[in-house]
């Protein structure tokens, strides 16, 4: 069966995981969305081996990690995933090739 696809990929500003969205429109018009947080490596400041066990290190004593799945700065790239959202609602099946 025949579909047509769009994706939004937003990084985060820090660079260690990004948003990914992708609408499918299958050729019968049914639809399918996949939305996920993809990591690009483990934390800021806990790449290595000795960092991680720092990391688990402060769990084991009570020390508060805060995690952000995904930071923005400033509104306009919220906007700009907004506006790319209400594109990707209006995606529907024409015919032809598969994007």
């Amino acid at each position: 069966m025949k579909e047509k696809s769009k994706m939004i990929v937003l990084p985060c500003d820090c660079k260690c995981c990004m948003l990914v969205i992708e609408k499918t429109v299958w050729e019968d018009n049914d639809v399918s969305y996949n939305i996920s947080i993809q990591d690009s490596r483990y934390d800021h400041n806990y790449n290595t081996v000795w960092g991680r066990i720092k990391r688990a290190v402060k769990i084991l004593f009570g020390k508060p990690i805060y995690y952000n799945d995904l930071y923005l700065e400033g509104e306009e790239k919220f906007h700009k995933l907004v506006g790319d959202m209400k594109e990707l609602e209006q995606l529907v099946y024409a015919g032809g090739e598969g994007q």
